[in-house]
């Protein structure tokens, strides 16, 4: 995979979420009507945990970085899904921030976003993410944020009519300007959190995908989430054969899911993948609190290149690592990318000329 102009044989990455430090309590930024910090004590420190966040990726051994979410209220129990659904409504033009509950037991606590008229970019969302992280680290860094098909089920339509494809078309118009901002910005690479594909293979998801990523030149990934929540599981069913075929229409770069937590059940299916994209595998299960051995992640790095190139795969935790201790976090990581590492000698040492006068 290229990095920076550069082949890097297994890059590895976190998925996005990583446990905040105690000390840093709370919402941080505040909504399209309120200033970008609620306090400047609230950046200070939120800056200082991005850094922090940085220092334990690099240690660890990443190439490529994440903000860990550190704007996320994950110490609020019951309730980390809040700033995921809320976040992108809250900072866009066209929405009330009230509403019914959501669907079903486990999403009742949270409420839906009314759209209350045309979905639009008023201001940059993510630019204090950005900023942060480029003050905190020179490696390649992403940030996460939940796409237009998977945010247009999650909010109440009272403006388009029942529309959902006009909905989510203008969301993705409004995440297209927030994206093509931060890339003048000097981002290099997003991701893409969808639940949305394991559920429906309609293609008009794709197609406003596509959309959210016109003109974006940058390192597009597309994390397929199968729900970790709590570490628990939201889709039961394999669904890579079902949505290989969006796989081939997205626009995305690199595509990830789940595998270690599935026990690689669904790798076969990856004979189909697109050839023309990087395949980003599960190697940590971020639904057990068993830090896996640098031997075991190896093994399952294998699994994946049995079928995919490892030219054409970056590692990765099969989903977010947010719910867990700092020190637990930190060893997963620091395992995936030992692991990494031997499985890179092992394919360095096999492609090795052989030496002169050697038997």
């Amino acid at each position: 995979m290229q990095i920076r102009g550069e082949e890097v044989l297994l890059p590895t990455s976190t998925v996005g979420a990583l446990p905040r430090p105690q000390w840093l309590r709370g919402r941080v930024f505040g909504t399209l009507n309120e200033p970008v910090y609620r306090s400047h004590d609230l950046r200070v420190t939120y800056e200082d945990a991005i850094k922090l966040c940085c220092y334990e990726q690099e240690k660890a051994g990443l190439d490529i970085l994440t903000d860990g979410h550190q704007y996320y209220e994950w110490e609020a129990p019951g309730f980390q899904l809040e700033p995921i659904f809320h976040f992108v409504p809250e900072n866009l033009g066209g929405f009330e921030l009230y509403g019914p509950p959501g669907d079903g037991q486990k999403y009742r606590p949270f409420y839906k976003p009314v759209v209350s008229g045309p979905i639009h970019w008023v201001r940059p969302m993510f630019e204090g993410v950005v900023y942060a992280l480029q003050n905190a680290t020179e490696k390649p860094f992403k940030f996460s944020l939940l796409g237009p098909a998977q945010q247009s089920v999650i909010v109440h339509d009272e403006h388009y009519g029942g529309d959902q494809v006009a909905m989510a078309t203008d969301i993705a118009k409004a995440l297209n300007q927030e994206l093509r901002y931060l890339q003048d910005m000097g981002l290099e690479a997003v991701q893409l959190i969808d639940v949305l594909p394991p559920y429906t293979q309609d293609t008009w998801q794709i197609d406003v995908q596509n959309a959210m990523f016109e003109g974006i030149t940058m390192t597009k990934i597309w994390h397929v989430c199968y729900g970790s929540v709590d570490g628990q599981i939201d889709v039961w069913e394999n669904k890579a054969v079902d949505m290989m075929p969006l796989f081939h229409q997205s626009s995305a770069d690199v595509i990830h899911l789940e595998f270690t937590h599935r026990d690689f059940a669904e790798i076969g299916a990856f004979r189909e993948f697109p050839t023309d994209k990087v395949l980003g595998i599960g190697v940590i299960d971020s639904k057990d609190t068993q830090v896996e051995s640098p031997e075991v992640v190896a093994d399952r790095i294998h699994k994946a290149i049995d079928v995919v190139p490892a030219e054409r795969m970056i590692v990765m935790t099969d989903c977010g690592l947010g719910y867990f201790s700092r020190t637990m976090a930190y060893a997963k990581l620091k395992a995936m990318c030992d692991g990494r590492d031997q499985v890179v000698k092992e394919i360095s040492g096999s492609s090795a000329p052989e030496p002169v006068g050697a038997a």
